[in-house]
């Protein structure tokens, strides 16, 4: 006869194989056609795509490139400044150790940049749209650098973005993590030291740990800074994940809960904590009546802490709301 603890040990063991899976999901991916992927080099803005010819055709990428080949990088810029600046744009390995998460100051730590490089443009005025073309025979984890230097200033504003050639994964760490956790919870059933409520909250608790990317919000309405307007949203995708083109839809209401028709909206925000914006650049694409508004591009390509502002204009009313989101 088998005992209820074996039952138990194979329940999470069985549990474990659901909720592994999930950590093989891959960073980046295609941009929606309708979207904008926007690269902020300090104030000034560029539209940036990426291209594989060859492989893939016109499939267009914002970060991560799912193949090797031939690579065409290209910013169209959306401010003017861009046009009448020195561009260099150097593509580096990533030896930070910091995968996704390198940023700047990891970059500048690096003793011999030039012995990690593996293209450099050197700083040219190109009005418009700057492209480079860049083959990869390698895959692996990479850095893009862009730098823009003001001829009228000398001002020099520098972003980084790492990005991945194919697929690497997530490494062993998730699946010893998650091994440590399935026997831990194992060990807390056999012993009988957790009640079956706290069990049913260890496997949301396992199941939350793995599958990455999910947004948890703390609040489900949120006002404006003077009150004017209250805000809430409903994405398309739920739950919402990283690396996924999807919509929104607001719902604008007055403080005294009346419908907000009519209503100029625009999206802004990014990660205070690592300095960068949205990669994208969401918008309002349709007024579907009774204060409600969708907004198309929405994409988080990060795991972290976002803050999204929402300016709304409402006949003499101008107002802003902020939503912070926990990826």
């Amino acid at each position: 006869m088998v005992s209820n603890a074996v039952r138990r040990y194979f329940l999470f063991a069985a549990l474990s194989l659901l909720v592994l899976p999930g950590i093989a999901h891959a960073h980046g991916g295609v941009v929606d056609e309708n979207d904008l992927c926007i690269i902020n080099i300090g104030y000034l803005k560029a539209r940036f795509k990426i291209y594989v010819p060859q492989q893939t055709g016109h499939d267009e990428y914002c970060e991560d490139i799912p193949v090797r080949g031939e690579s065409v990088f290209i910013m169209e810029y959306q401010h003017d400044g861009l046009s009448e600046a020195e561009i260099d744009f150097r593509i580096i390995k990533n030896v930070t150790g910091k995968s996704t998460f390198a940023q700047l100051d990891d970059v500048l730590a690096i003793d011999d940049i030039d012995a990690v490089t593996i293209h450099y443009a050197p700083p040219r005025v190109v009005p418009d749209v700057f492209t480079l073309l860049q083959s990869f025979d390698e895959d692996g984890e990479y850095i893009g650098i862009v730098s823009a230097t003001r001829t009228d200033t000398g001002k020099v504003y520098t972003t980084v973005f790492p990005f991945e050639v194919g697929y690497i994964g997530a490494g062993v760490w998730p699946w010893l993590i998650a091994g440590f956790l399935v026997l831990q919870f194992n060990y807390w059933f056999m012993s009988r030291r957790r009640t079956k409520a706290a069990a049913i909250a260890a496997v949301i608790l396992v199941v939350s740990a793995l599958q990455t990317g999910r947004v948890v919000a703390d609040e489900t309405s949120w006002a404006s800074k003077a009150g004017y307007f209250q805000v809430q949203y409903a994405s398309n995708l739920e739950p919402i994940v990283i690396n996924k083109i999807h919509s929104w839809i607001l719902q604008v209401e007055s403080a005294d809960g009346k419908a907000v028709t009519g209503a100029e909206i625009t999206i802004d925000g990014g990660m205070p904590e690592h300095n960068h914006g949205l990669p994208t650049l969401p918008r309002v694409v349709e007024e579907l009546g009774e204060g409600r508004y969708r907004v198309a591009g929405m994409r988080f390509h990060m795991g972290g802490y976002w803050e999204l502002r929402i300016s709304i204009a409402a006949g003499s009313r101008r107002d802003d709301v902020l939503i912070t989101l926990n990826l």
